[in-house]
């Protein structure tokens, strides 16, 4: 059995860091911590958001201030959202690493309460690691499939 040696140790520790970052995106973002959701993206990031078929915006924000507003506005318990990550890829390199992964988002139906697979996609995260601590400098994620009202379009 070959020995391991420190930099595959650190590789192992970020990784999972990265994917802890991923979560904690998440449960702040589910649970209307905004300002641990804010947190967990660099001051200048970006996060970006297109239907797959079309290629439509439906939404972008760059920075803490666009961030904030966006999560502000966001649903809130008791309209209960799980963001569910799935089959995440971490490809790290130094400081900077992408993550690869599709979502699923789930929600509770307000009138019966009966939980509704809302949306799935997937997502490109480029993440830095800056004063020991990593956060999204980029999310870019495509919404493959919805149960939501399509995004309307200025000629609508």
């Amino acid at each position: 059995m070959s020995e391991i040696d420190a930099s595959q140790i650190q590789a192992l520790l970020d990784e999972r860091a990265i994917l802890q970052l991923m979560h904690r995106y998440a449960h702040a973002m589910d649970y209307g911590d905004e300002a641990a959701w804010v947190d967990v993206f660099t001051p200048d990031a970006v996060f970006d958001v297109i239907e797959s078929v079309g290629g439509q915006r439906i939404h972008r924000e760059e920075g803490h201030g666009d961030l904030a507003a966006y999560v502000a506005a966001y649903p809130k318990p008791p309209a209960f959202r799980k963001h569910v990550l799935v089959d995440p890829v971490v490809q790290i390199d130094g400081d900077e690493a992408q993550v690869d992964s599709y979502w699923i988002l789930l929600h509770r139906e307000q009138a019966d309460g009966m939980p509704v697979l809302a949306a799935f996609g997937k997502s490109r995260d480029r993440v830095v690691k800056t004063d020991g601590q990593w956060r999204i400098a980029e999310r870019y994620a495509e919404v493959e499939a919805t149960t939501f009202a399509p995004v309307a379009t200025p000629e609508q």
